[in-house]
């Protein structure tokens, strides 16, 4: 594992200022420090063309603050980049220069089709093998881009500040405004029935809002799956907290400061989704921020969480060496699991994650780490079943807390629960030790799993590694045997 270098991202956009800080290492990037603060800049554009002064004042303010963050923190990787507003106002220059002054470092004016490129990087490395159509949603505009590299996106004037002066029109009316503009484009009409990844806070709150209407425990925005049904839902409860003080609690309460930004967001997911003739629309956490401090880095999803594991977990070169043993041990039953190589792999390397835990509470301490995990890639369902297992290669008898019980069906449960058995075996028979789980290896041979395991080993089997064999065999309906060879 190569050591983390630290990369500061600040986003200059049309509804918020943010600096991500991120530690990097191979394919990895694991936030830091994430701030932002909600200047604005963009809210005036529409009717003056110019930034908004109150905007302006804040963002420079805070310029001042992230400025003195990275040098405290001796960082010299700083990208700076602009967005719509800067790029479409009268004043933007003149902003860009002040703010280059105080930051001390160049900024970045993106074009639509930069920001297009440099968001589907961000859903490529935060994802596996994407497919489909990237709608990254700003304060101003809403890029489409295709995640074919022979393809090019297309920007619309879409973004909440640039379609203020539709607040007061009904649900169906704004929608009809959106269709029209996005007729003028070709993207929706050519990729029919494709995937779409939703980017910006805008869309990340609409899934917040859906999680709190539907109680879902899972509060990670990144692989969540929205369907037209549920966007319309989040219509429905915006609409209504027009005029219903408890709704409109309900949903400040989730995030004050894009209560007034909701509507919009929704009405557009819901309206592009219904012109892409798609019925999934899938967040995205990673997006423009993520694509700015990834670009030339050579990175995918299935390289950015097999970096990110150890980055996150700050393993040591033990524990590493373990995971990758521990992953050719448990590859001769992979049929078990119904997963992709690299959960598989990522899985593994989790596998010391509770290792400094006390041993009463590890395995639900463990379960939430690797459930919220910001790592990339991973689906909710391929999280819900990484936590299981990893929590089950500390106790047989593991059982989730009341409000995950459901999440995962019965069938997943029972292989994710033979994968943490698995791990437990190798953990008990090797003591975590990478070399000594190399002198070991598992084979199904018609209905009997046996553990095959060199000679001058002998001496490691021990009745607890018999008890976690049989364990282990009988989860798999077969019959245990050891053979020490």
């Amino acid at each position: 594992m190569k050591p983390a270098k630290k990369i500061a991202v600040i986003d200059i956009g049309s509804n918020s200022c943010r600096m991500v800080i991120y530690e990097q290492a191979g394919g990895a990037l694991i936030p830091y420090f994430n701030e932002k603060a909600m200047a604005g800049l963009g809210r005036d554009l529409a009717e003056t063309g110019r930034l908004s002064p109150s905007g302006r004042e804040l963002a420079l303010q805070t310029f001042h603050r992230f400025r003195a963050i990275t040098n405290s923190l001796d960082i010299t990787m700083i990208r700076a980049v602009a967005t719509a507003a800067v790029r479409e106002a009268i004043d933007g220059e003149e902003f860009k220069e002040t703010a280059e002054r105080i930051l001390g470092v160049p900024i970045q004016v993106l074009t639509g089709a930069d920001e297009g490129r440099l968001s589907a990087v961000g859903v490529r490395v935060g994802t596996f093998e994407p497919k489909g159509l990237v709608a990254d949603l700003g304060g101003t505009s809403m890029e489409l881009l295709p995640l074919a590299d022979d393809e090019k996106g297309e920007t619309f004037l879409l973004g909440p500040l640039a379609r203020s002066k539709d607040a007061d029109l009904s649900p169906e009316k704004r929608a009809k405004a959106i269709r029209k503009i996005l007729a003028g484009g070709k993207l929706t009409s050519s990729h029919k029935g494709g995937k779409l990844y939703a980017v910006g806070g805008a869309w990340r709150n609409v899934a917040a809002v859906h999680m709190m209407l539907c109680n879902y425990p899972l509060r990670v925005a990144h692989g969540y799956t929205m369907s037209r049904t549920d966007v319309r839902n989040v219509i429905d409860a915006a609409d209504l907290a027009k005029s219903d003080k408890l709704t409109r609690e309900q949903l400040q309460g989730v995030s004050k400061r894009r209560f007034d930004t909701l509507l919009h967001a929704a009405i557009l997911l819901s309206t592009l989704m219904e012109q892409l003739d798609t019925d999934k629309a899938v967040i995205s956490s990673f997006g423009l921020r993520d694509g700015v401090a990834a670009e030339g880095m050579k990175a995918d999803g299935a390289r950015g969480l097999l970096d990110a594991v150890p980055l996150f977990l700050r393993s040591t070169k033990e524990s590493i060496l373990f995971g990758q043993e521990l992953y050719r041990f448990i590859t001769p039953i992979a049929d078990q699991f119904k997963q992709s190589e690299p959960v598989l792999q990522a899985i593994c390397l989790m596998a010391d994650a509770g290792a400094r835990m006390h041993p009463d509470h590890r395995a639900n301490l463990v379960y939430e780490q690797v459930l919220r995990a910001p790592v990339p890639a991973l689906s909710h369902n391929q999280r819900l079943f990484a936590a299981y297992a990893a929590a089950s290669r500390y106790t047989f008898k593991f059982i989730e807390a009341p409000g995950y019980a459901g999440m995962l069906k019965l069938s997943m449960k029972r292989r994710a629960k033979i994968l943490g058995c698995a791990m437990r075996l190798a953990g008990v028979y090797s003591g975590r030790s990478g070399p000594i789980l190399a002198t070991a290896r598992l084979e199904m041979n018609d209905d009997t799993l046996c553990m095959h395991i060199d000679r001058d080993y002998g001496d490691l089997v021990s009745e607890t590694v018999e008890r976690r064999l049989a364990q282990l065999a009988g989860l798999m309906k077969l019959h245990p045997r050891l053979i020490v060879e």
